[in-house]
C-alpha cells in the first residue's frame, strides 16, 4: 500500500483552494463590471427618453394656437419701427419667445447627445438631429411670417395668381409654427416628432425593459 504524502496533499488542497478563491473573486469582480456597465446604460437610457417626452411638451406649447396679449412683448424693438409692424412682429416673435421659457429639455438632450450614440451607436443620432432640425425650421418659419407673409397681407397689392400663392405658403408656414391647424391637413410637425419618439423609444426600451 502506497503511503499518502500528507504534506503534499496539503499544498495541493491549499493550492486548490487558492485557485478556486482566485476564480470567485475574478467572476465576481466581472460581474460587477457588467452590472455597472448595464446600470450606466439603464440610467442613460431613462434619462434620455424621459428628456424627449419633455422636448415633446415643449414644442407643443410652443406651437400652441391659443396666447394672450402680452406674448411677443419681450421682441427688441428697431428704431422708428411702426405700431402696426410691431404687432406683427411681435406675433411672429411669440414662438421664438416660448422657446426660451422652455428651452432647458433641449439643452439637457443635446448635453446628452454624443454620450447616448457612444453607448448604443451612431445609428441612434438621427434622432437627436431630427429634434434640431424641427425646432430650426419652427423658429425660421414664424420669421417668415412676420417679415414678409403676415406684413404683406393686406398691404402688398397682389394679382388673382399672386395672391392665391401667397395664401398658400402663408397657410403652409402657419401649419408648421401652429399646433393641429386646419381642418383637413394632417399636422406634420407632430407626425413627424411622434416618429422621432416612436424610434428613441425602440432604442431606449431595448435596455429599459429588461429590468
Amino acid at each position: 500500500m502506497c503511503e499518502i504524502d500528507w504534506n503534499l496533499l496539503f499544498d495541493f488542497i491549499k493550492s486548490l483552494s487558492i485557485i478556486l478563491a482566485s476564480g470567485v473573486a475574478i467572476y465576481g469582480i466581472n460581474s460587477w463590471r457588467r452590472e455597472t456597465k448595464w446600470k450606466r446604460k439603464y440610467e442613460l437610457a431613462e434619462e434620455t427618453l424621459s428628456l424627449f417626452y419633455e422636448v415633446q411638451d415643449a414644442i407643443s406649447i410652443i406651437r400652441s394656437p391659443f396666447g394672450n396679449t402680452n406674448e411677443g412683448k419681450t421682441r427688441k424693438r428697431n428704431e422708428n419701427e411702426r405700431k402696426e409692424d410691431s404687432e406683427i412682429l411681435d406675433q411672429a416673435f411669440v414662438v421664438i419667445e416660448r422657446f426660451e421659457n422652455n428651452k432647458e429639455p433641449f439643452y439637457k438632450l443635446r448635453a446628452l447627445k454624443y454620450r447616448f450614440i457612444t453607448i448604443f451607436g451612431k445609428e441612434s443620432e438621427e434622432y437627436f438631429n431630427d429634434i434640431v432640425k424641427l425646432t430650426n425650421r419652427i423658429m425660421t418659419v414664424s420669421g417668415f411670417l412676420g417679415r414678409r407673409y403676415w406684413k404683406d397681407q393686406g398691404r402688398r397689392k397682389f394679382t388673382d395668381q399672386q395672391f392665391e400663392k401667397h395664401l398658400k405658403k402663408m397657410e403652409e408656414y402657419e401649419a408648421i409654427i401652429w399646433e393641429d391647424y386646419g381642418e383637413n391637413n394632417g399636422d406634420e410637425i407632430k407626425e413627424k416628432i411622434e416618429q422621432i419618439i416612436s424610434g428613441i423609444e425602440k432604442v431606449c426600451n431595448s435596455v429599459l425593459r429588461k429590468k
